[in-house]
């Protein structure tokens, strides 16, 4: 039975493999979409003049780009009948403005993550220099042990956030921009075949 359940697993993870490396000719990773009702492509609110695309549109594009790198080059392909000339100008500009947001959005949590990386390094060695201070001229060692923990607290705070917090906003960075720079193709829905069934992966 265990044999019998690494063969299927096997399989599906060949034909997922398979399905996630469709590429464009320009060698873009290919981001198929179907949409059979755009009325909540867009949504309600916006911060500027122009629109920004739905959460749920948001939602389907980062999921379906979660096993693609983050510097990966990207082809969204859209299939829909329901789709205007006009629709197609305004969605691909909706879906540039969203992603531009959040990139601006993340840059500035890098910076401010850089400030406070750079205020809890001061405060550590401050306070290390404190305790220090307190064991060899106070003769205070419990004192000194608290004060010792409270910096390297600070300390090991600064490395969190600049190696760990940081490499993911990071991260983002290269996929906002990836976003950004998203090929945008509009085709008609012909048939499903552009979009497998993840049921046939289990047959």
């Amino acid at each position: 039975m265990k044999e019998s359940f690494r063969r299927k697993k096997k399989e599906i993870d060949r034909k997922l493999s398979e399905r996630s490396c469709e590429r464009d000719a320009d060698g873009n990773a290919i981001v198929n979409m179907t949409v059979k009702d755009d009325s909540d492509f867009l949504s309600v609110f916006s911060s500027g003049q122009t629109p920004v695309i739905s959460t749920e549109v948001a939602d389907f594009i980062e999921n379906n780009t979660h096993t693609i790198r983050s510097n990966e080059e990207l082809t969204l392909r859209i299939y829909g009948n329901c789709i205007d000339e006009q629709e197609k100008v305004t969605y691909r500009s909706a879906i540039k403005e969203y992603y531009a947001e959040k990139y601006l959005a993340n840059e500035k949590e890098l910076k401010r993550n850089s400030f406070i990386v750079l205020i809890l390094m001061w405060a550590g060695i401050l306070v290390l220099a404190a305790a220090i201070f307190l064991e060899y001229r106070r003769d205070s060692i419990i004192w000194s042990e608290v004060i010792d923990i409270m910096a390297w607290v600070f300390l090991w705070e600064a490395v969190d956030i600049a190696v760990f917090e940081n490499r993911s906003l990071r991260l983002k960075r290269l996929r906002y921009m990836s976003y950004m720079s998203m090929k945008i193709e509009y085709y008609p829905l012909m048939s499903d075949e552009h979009n497998q069934n993840f049921d046939d992966l289990l047959v």
